[in-house]
């Protein structure tokens, strides 16, 4: 019964609150955050705000995170329609997390209104992200998530925003729920403009049955215009391993994807059909640590340390 009641809440908040938003529809310069941090995210559609079981809980749902129990180390490249390049480095560990990600444009043209050519700029922005999670009881976790946002061209202008998550699992099913930049200080410009940061409640609810798990979220998406409500779902299928297969789909694409693990290594693909782009694809790695961060960071710094004094 309770675990009906946390569900049914749920889903009145998003029915209650995001119609409420309709005003919200310009583009936010911070939509860098929007992006996804992994393949396997984006082989679900996108919905993963309930289910939030890895590392890139630090992007959906930080309250996920209590439950992870190793280091992992994550990393992602893409370069869609080779028109930009995006990348996206992060590490995690039991209750906290943090992600890198950088957006990078090729020099574009600038032109007037006849089409000429009158210069050149580009496009770059970065954002640092934290996620931290804590379990407050058997099947219930919060979290916090800090977003900065930095943009380095053609202007400079940086922003802050927090964002509270809950998670609650209840065998099979699992709801969550995030405050998207709940507090902020918004934008700011180098030329004094300011642009605030777009506010939204996610909700999101999973549902494992044997090999397989269903995912689906109700959220508004930041680069929007115009529009509010938006379903992402996705589905997932364990039961080949050392494969795992995917798909998921929300209003502005499909997707099929696969993982395949090999000890503590894991590649993650996911092939996105655009309704209205070219299609694209995405590929992600990570890496399980055997131990804790400060752990394999000192390996690491071994191994460096060897290195240098065989040269000398």
């Amino acid at each position: 019964m309770r675990q009906l009641v946390v569900t049914v809440v749920l889903i009145i908040c998003v029915l209650v609150v995001v119609p409420a938003m309709a005003g919200d529809t310009y583009i936010s310069t911070a939509s860098i955050f929007e992006l996804g941090v992994s393949a396997r995210t984006i082989g679900l559609g996108g919905a993963f705000i309930g289910l939030a079981n890895d590392e890139a809980a630090i992007f959906y749902n930080p309250a996920g995170l209590p439950s992870l129990s190793e280091t992992k180390i994550s990393s992602l490249y893409v370069r869609p329609f080779g028109a930009y390049s995006y990348a996206a480095v992060g590490v995690s560990e039991h209750g906290w997390g943090g992600y890198l990600l950088v957006l990078d444009s090729d020099t574009l043209e600038e032109r007037d209104l006849y089409g000429r050519v009158t210069g050149s700029f580009r496009y770059m922005s970065s954002g640092l992200l934290f996620g931290f999670g804590k379990r407050i009881e058997g099947n219930l976790s919060c979290g916090l998530q800090v977003k900065g946002y930095r943009l380095l061209s053609p202007t400079n202008a940086s922003g802050l925003s927090v964002s509270p998550s809950i998670l609650y699992r209840q065998g099979a099913l699992t709801s969550g729920i995030i405050w998207r930049n709940a507090l902020s200080i918004g934008t700011y410009y180098a030329d004094g403009h300011t642009e605030p940061w777009i506010r939204d409640i996610a909700v999101g609810l999973s549902y494992k049955h044997k090999d397989t798990t269903y995912c689906i979220d109700f959220t508004e998406n930041l680069i929007t215009r115009g529009e509010i409500a938006c379903v992402r779902m996705g589905c997932e299928y364990t039961g080949l391993n050392p494969f795992v297969f995917r798909a998921g789909t929300n209003r502005d694409w499909s997707s099929l994807g696969f993982s395949f693990h090999w000890e503590s290594l894991q590649l993650d693909f996911a092939y996105l059909l655009h309704y209205a782009l070219a299609d694209s694809y995405m590929i992600s790695l990570g890496y399980q640590a055997t131990g804790l961060l400060i752990t394999e960071l000192s390996k690491v710094g071994q191994w460096l340390g060897s290195i240098v004094r065989q040269a000398n």
